[in-house]
């Protein structure tokens, strides 16, 4: 049971409501309640009641995971090396983008980060309109991001100047680019194709849910949604080629090596399916939610997950799924890692953005 398991019952879905864990109260849309790690739902009053502080005087009991995950190596803190961390104005979900010496990275706090990735220095913000939970993406001069207030943003990624922004119909999640267009899922239940320079739209894609996450290789986008499914349309007018269900909802962006897509799904697996027909290679489980998308690096996978209070960043065989290691942050690990040289950089909800070898 995790911390908002212990504190507030598990979260309740009636039909078409959606019940808030902390009040009680049941929403018919979704645009009154904000999704927390762990799967639960909170309403926006709520949220605003956690963000003021309301919740500080409650001592977060962490509990053991899975007695399987206790035979595991997990790296102490004297084992690895930490490089540096900073600290935003509220947890980080967001996964780092690198581009040069600089990492780009979203927070709860509503801004957009741009840090030395040698020493951890600030070098410009950005705010929008809500949380980012997005995780940034990179294509020339120009950073990609969305937020809760709805809107895409393009950045110039020097100096942070807002550049164009897309209204959509709900919260943004993390784009992906691919030649000149930008490719983005929504809480509105579809999939945006636009154009990078100008913001202009070229195709959408409706699902039977929010979409939370994509990726692009070759011909195709790879887009995971709250209906449970994985898909997989052709990304120059939007058909869909196949698609691939888990067992609960998947907010993690699909990462593609060779011929494999990597994916989590908050049925606390993550997959490794065939990226030409959908077919399951391998699936690993971890402690709890997976909503962190895979970054490759040689033969390893890198993921993050939700445990039991805590969170973990998880080094998985590629072509297998075995567990290499695990290393133990201060809390959900919501962030998508991301590799340069022999350092991983991710944020965890505790607040931090670490760095340490890989």
């Amino acid at each position: 049971m995790g911390i908002f398991d212990k504190l507030f019952g598990k979260k309740k879905k009636v039909g078409k409501t959606y019940k808030c864990v902390r009040c009680k109260k049941g929403f018919e849309s979704k645009d009154d309640i904000i999704e927390y790690p762990g799967n639960q739902l909170v309403c926006k009053q709520c949220d605003a009641e956690l963000d003021s502080g309301v919740m500080q005087d409650f001592n977060f009991v962490t509990h053991s995971p899975a007695e399987e995950h206790e035979k595991q190596p997990i790296r102490k803190d004297s084992e690895m090396e930490l490089k540096w961390k900073f600290k935003t104005g509220r947890g980080v979900k967001s996964g780092p983008a690198i581009s040069e010496n600089y990492v780009y990275i979203g927070s709860g706090d509503s801004y957009v980060y741009c840090l030395n990735k040698n020493t951890g220095e600030l070098i410009w913000k950005f705010k929008t309109g809500s949380k980012v939970w997005s995780s940034p993406a990179i294509s020339g001069n120009y950073v990609y991001v969305g937020s809760q207030d709805s809107y895409i943003y393009c950045l110039n990624k020097n100096d942070g100047e807002l550049i164009w922004k897309f209204e959509t119909g709900g919260e943004v999640y993390s784009p992906a680019i691919s030649g000149n267009y930008v490719y983005v899922g929504s809480q509105d239940s579809y999939i945006y194709c636009l154009n990078k320079n100008t913001g202009e739209l070229k195709w959408k894609f409706e699902t039977e849910d929010r979409v939370l996450s994509l990726a692009i290789s070759e011909n195709y986008v790879y887009v995971g949604s709250e209906d449970y499914h994985i898909y997989c349309l052709n990304k120059d007018t939007g058909e869909l080629k196949w698609k691939f269900e888990t067992g609960k909802w998947v907010s993690s962006s699909p990462t593609i090596s060779e011929n494999y897509v990597y994916v989590g799904s908050h049925d606390s697996y993550i997959y490794c399916l065939n990226k030409d027909t959908g077919e399951l290679k391998w699936k690993f489980e971890t402690g709890k939610a997976v909503s962190s998308s895979p970054a490759i690096s040689e033969n390893y996978v890198y993921v993050g997950s939700h445990e039991y209070g805590y969170g973990y960043v998880y080094c998985l065989n590629k072509n297998t799924g075995e567990l290499r290691w695990k290393f133990k942050t201060g809390d959900w690990v919501s962030s998508s890692p991301a590799i340069s040289e022999n350092y991983v950089y991710v944020g965890s909800d505790d607040g931090y953005v670490y760095a340490f070898g890989k």
